[in-house]
């Protein structure tokens, strides 16, 4: 049971940093940083951090070429949501984009049944439909769907369908004997190493943060929503396995909500509150204890 709500904990702990990806990338975004620049910065700089946490408890930093092989596809994938999620951006609202690309948690359960015959529980059913009306609703889906571009909802797909790729490769590439900051790490550094080729192919160069306060807003990005979202996300998915974290991502919609009324001052409708309460309701079932084997057994 210690581990089990050691894996609850992180997971939740990783789906809400994520959620604080806007309050960094915005105003870097704002004053005219490019995405893939902005990604390639993003990388670097928690490949800085997470190095930096490494060498203070001395850790080895060595992997095989078998360790590398499996990290690569690790990282390409990270890349290939990471970056199909914010071109999204550019055709969609925040909202609309927001609830598509939370189809992740739906593809990650169609995925473990599909390929590896994980039989869903009715709790795991039901906390997935709650967390999806949930973030429907906080992500101001009322608003109406009819113009939403083909390109944008396709990106935002492929986006959900990567990441729930992700979610379940990492517990399943037999990279246990990797620490967690170890994995983390060397997922970020190829990321890195990869956006920036991708990047000089595509734009021919990286652009430089304008500003001292987009420069720490870059950095902080690094920081919160991808070096410590990420080394917890490891740790949730090691633990409790890849459908109960994917469900417990609804919490990073959520704290999108909160950044965008407490420091964007965005207002807060009634139809949001209805959304909380289903999130919540969706992670207190998660965090419930289960009679059944299934909910409570680590992926293997």
């Amino acid at each position: 049971m210690k581990q089990r709500t050691k894996g609850l904990i992180a997971a939740m702990v990783s789906s809400a940093t994520f959620g604080m990806i806007p309050l960094f990338s915005k105003p870097a975004l704002d004053a005219g940083m490019d995405t893939p620049s902005l990604i390639v910065y993003r990388f670097l700089f928690a490949s800085i951090v997470i190095y930096a946490v490494m060498k203070y408890y001395k850790c080895d930093l060595m992997i095989t070429m078998s360790h590398f092989w499996r990290i690569s596809l690790l990282a390409l994938i990270n890349l290939a949501s990471a970056i199909t999620i914010l071109l999204g951006y550019a055709y969609l609202t925040s909202g609309a984009a927001t609830t598509i690309q939370f189809s992740y948690p739906i593809f990650t359960c169609l995925l473990m049944m599909l390929f590896f015959h994980e039989r869903p529980t009715f709790k795991t059913v039901s906390s997935i439909i709650l967390a999806v009306i949930g973030v429907a609703l906080l992500s101001g889906i009322e608003n109406g769907l009819g113009n939403m571009s083909v390109k944008g909802v396709a990106y935002e797909l492929f986006s959900g369908l990567a990441y729930a790729i992700y979610l379940i490769l990492v517990p399943k590439m037999k990279l246990d004997d990797l620490e967690s900051s170890k994995l983390t790490f060397w997922v970020f550094v190829l990321s890195f190493v990869y956006m920036g080729l991708i990047t000089f192919a595509w734009k021919g160069s990286i652009t430089t943060p304008p500003t001292v306060g987009v420069g720490f807003s870059i950095v902080m990005l690094g920081l919160i929503p991808t070096a410590v979202s990420n080394l917890t996300l490891v740790v949730g998915l090691r633990v409790i396995g890849s459908t109960l974290t994917s469900i417990l991502g609804a919490l990073e919609p959520l704290t999108a909500m909160l950044v965008s009324i407490f420091w964007f001052c965005e207002p807060f409708s009634w139809i949001m509150g209805v959304g909380f309460i289903c999130i919540v309701v969706s992670v207190t079932l998660l965090i419930l204890p289960s009679n059944s084997a299934q909910d409570t057994a680590k992926v293997s």
